[in-house]
């Protein structure tokens, strides 16, 4: 059956087998799960992430195509010491209620960051600035306790009222960003324009998105008229049902999110470096990148994506089932039971078999076992778990490596963080420490590349892929697909 017939057979199937009308204001958006928290001070979830930063903005930005650091709400930025950032606002800056938005604002969000009254999720990063002075209502310079090379980038947090600095948000969401929030169910946000946003008015002037979290019928709704944008919301096997539609248009851009296999070194067979090594030689990614993806993704050597300024260029590493036999032969762990954890998801628990199908091939019995995300998370957060099929968000700053790979950052003896493997490396945690305090992009591209050169050797996680971020849009509709899997384009 080709695309087209199928793609009709779907329909017919769930009833959806004509144009349907809708509103005609607002650009339909279909998203594939709610967000969570629109706070941005305490968001985590990565439709929360999307959906805040259209609320809110901050005094920088990253580009969503280069992936550098840009201006924002701050007209510049200038580092005048090594310790010393200062930040000249816009002229006559406005949140979405009208009023003022002045350095007053700033300087009381990044205190209630670190207020433990407000317990902010990010508080840790921002205990570094020993002092913020508002010498005008323009200005905001930030005075560090010692030289800190990914400050520009933390920068990157939204700004909120100073009356809402060391509060929780809960229903009322006032920011300085493209829109403003108009009402929110567990269904359904609607955004309108910010009518004092300083970039004057955005592309889209109002955005609905609407949660449907069956993938096809999120593709039906597409299909009969009912959203004009489906954006990192379908799996790949839908997307061809597009590519000969005149009503729209599939469009792409290279990835910057991996999904990857974490290993637990501490699990048994795992903690011996030739098992972890095996494991890594049996998985065929290109197959899976061709037969999962649909071809839409690259082959991963590391977490730092293709094309960002401290990426080390490692080669893959190459799919050898003999050389993984080998190995696991020479430690005795041949025949070894293992469990692989995955969310509930079909198109990851599908990843997750294929994954298993491979590891049996070379003589593991890998047994995989689905949860929700949040089980997942605490189990691995515990150590009850040897392997899990995960996928970290974008990597825009490559300081982040250190939630994941520092060794103070194994979420154990009240330490927090994402180093759940358990790896403990003083090479890694010195080239870390040399990115995060040097003081010119050479310094800071051979100390990353250094953590990637190390990470390839003792393999705490495998790399997978970099899958492209995928936009299904009505023909017409302007969308440029960003590479940081945010929406920032629907406003620019």
């Amino acid at each position: 059956m080709g695309r087209r017939p199928l793609a009709a057979a779907l329909l017919v199937l769930l009833g959806c087998g004509g144009r349907s009308e809708r509103p005609a204001e607002a650009l339909q958006v279909v998203i594939p799960r709610a967000a969570e928290e629109l706070d941005p001070r305490f968001v985590t979830d990565p439709w929360g992430l999307k959906v805040s930063r259209l609320l809110f903005a901050s005094l920088v930005a990253i580009d969503p195509h280069s992936l550098e650091v840009v201006p924002d709400l701050a007209e510049s930025v200038e580092q005048t010491g090594p310790t010393t950032y200062v930040a000249r606002l816009r002229p006559d800056l406005r949140f979405a209620d009208g009023s003022a938005l002045r350095a007053e604002d700033v300087r009381e969000t990044f205190r209630g960051l670190v207020d433990p009254a407000l317990g902010s999720v990010y508080a840790r990063t921002y205990e570094r600035i020993a002092s913020i002075e508002t010498p005008d209502p323009q200005t905001v310079v930030f005075e560090l306790d010692a030289p800190h090379a990914t400050f520009l980038t933390d920068l990157e947090v939204p700004i909120v009222r100073r009356a809402d600095a060391h509060r929780r948000l809960h229903t009322e969401f006032v920011g300085a960003g493209p829109y403003r929030l108009q009402r929110r169910t567990d269904a359904r946000v609607e955004l309108r324009a910010n009518p004092h946003w300083y970039a004057g008015a955005p592309t889209h002037p109002a955005v609905d998105l609407t949660v449907v979290r069956d993938d096809n019928t999120r593709a039906m709704r597409l299909m009969a008229g009912a959203a004009d944008l489906a954006y990192d919301a379908l799996p790949p096997l839908l997307v061809p049902l597009f590519e000969d539609d005149p009503a729209f248009e599939v469009r792409s851009a290279p990835g910057i999110s991996t999904t990857y296999l974490g290993l637990n070194m501490e699990a048994g067979p795992l903690s011996d470096g030739r098992v972890r090594r095996a494991i890594a030689l049996a998985i065929d990614r290109e197959t899976l990148v061709r037969a999962e993806l649909e071809g839409r993704g690259s082959v991963a050597s590391s977490w730092i994506p293709t094309g960002h300024w401290a990426d080390a260029h490692l080669e893959p590493i190459p799919y050898d089932p003999a050389e993984a036999q080998r190995l696991l032969t020479a430690a005795g762990a041949v025949g070894a039971r293992m469990v692989l954890r995955t969310n509930a998801e079909r198109a990851r628990m599908s990843i997750a078999r294929a994954l298993a199908a491979m590891l049996g091939e070379v003589g593991l019995e890998v047994v995989v076992r689905p949860s929700e995300t949040a089980t997942v998370i605490a189990d691995l957060n515990a150590g009850r778990f040897d392997l899990a099929l995960m996928q970290v968000p974008e990597v825009l700053e490559p300081h982040v490596l250190s939630w994941f790979f520092d060794s103070s950052r194994i979420p154990e003896g009240g330490q927090v963080g994402a180093n759940r493997w358990r790896l403990r490396d003083a090479e890694v945690d010195a080239a870390l420490e040399r990115g995060r305090a040097a003081t010119t992009r050479r310094e800071r591209v051979a100390a990353y590349q250094r953590v990637q050169e190390r990470l390839a050797e003792i393999l705490p996680v495998v790399p997978l892929w970099q899958d492209a971020k995928v936009a299904v849009v009505r023909r017409g509709s302007r969308f440029r697909v960003p590479r940081d899997g945010r929406l920032t384009p629907l406003a620019r």
